[in-house]
């Protein structure tokens, strides 16, 4: 099993919805554009050393932002496993 599939699963346990790792994702992706455009703006203001703090903080989120996307999508095809073998009740 796959960490992101472990994930998922507690996730499913704990109650979470996929939209909430939706949400976070589109949040880290959201910080990772700002962290660059901060790099940018102090690449060319300072020096290129002083850029790679946001880089660096630019990938973390980058990286952040992709786990909880794949998290969400395991998330989601394990709620439709999880629905599809519960039977109706009559």
């Amino acid at each position: 099993m796959a960490i992101h599939d472990q994930v998922a699963y507690k996730a499913y346990m704990m109650g979470k919805t996929p939209e909430q790792f939706q949400l976070a994702a589109q949040r880290k992706a959201n910080a990772t554009w700002f962290n660059l455009l901060i790099a940018g703006a102090i690449w060319y203001f300072a020096s290129w050393p002083w850029a790679l703090i946001p880089l660096a903080l630019a990938a973390l989120t980058a990286i952040q932002s992709v786990s909880a996307t794949l998290t969400a999508t395991k998330l989601e095809k394990l709620v439709a496993r999880f629905q599809a073998t519960q039977k109706p009740s009559a």
